[in-house]
């Protein structure tokens, strides 16, 4: 995401004023915490929307094609929502899907790093 923000600052750039928005599950987001700090210090205009289920769902889903009992991919998430506040970024957290668009528009409109979290059932569709 912050490689996306920074084409975004070249002027000659195809993607030149363009907002970056990311999508990322709890797992993929909770390996990369720091990145949201980074993005505070340099006031990157990055939305990241965070799909939080409390579980590595792609080993999950792995180990469910595979034939095998889901085994060892629960997580003990913190609110991440609230780290994005601790850290200065916006955030939010919302677990209903009716709340999804303005949710979304708050942190787009939002002039800085923004955190929306929709908190997602880890059963699969």
């Amino acid at each position: 995401m912050l490689g996306a923000w920074a084409a975004t600052q070249e002027s000659d750039s195809e993607f030149a004023g363009n907002k970056v928005v990311s999508v990322s599950s709890d797992g993929g987001f909770g390996q990369y915490l720091s990145e949201l700090t980074t993005a505070v210090k340099y006031d990157m205009d990055i939305t990241h929307v965070l799909l939080n289920d409390d579980e590595l769902g792609k080993i999950s889903k792995e180990q469910r094609d595979g034939g095998w009992d889901v085994w060892e991919t629960d997580l003990v998430n913190p609110d991440f929502a609230e780290f994005a506040e601790n850290c200065g970024a916006y955030g939010q957290q919302i677990d209903d899907p009716e709340q999804v668009d303005d949710a979304l528009q708050a942190a787009l409109d939002y002039d800085g790093p923004a955190v929306v979290e929709i908190l997602t059932d880890s059963e699969p569709v």
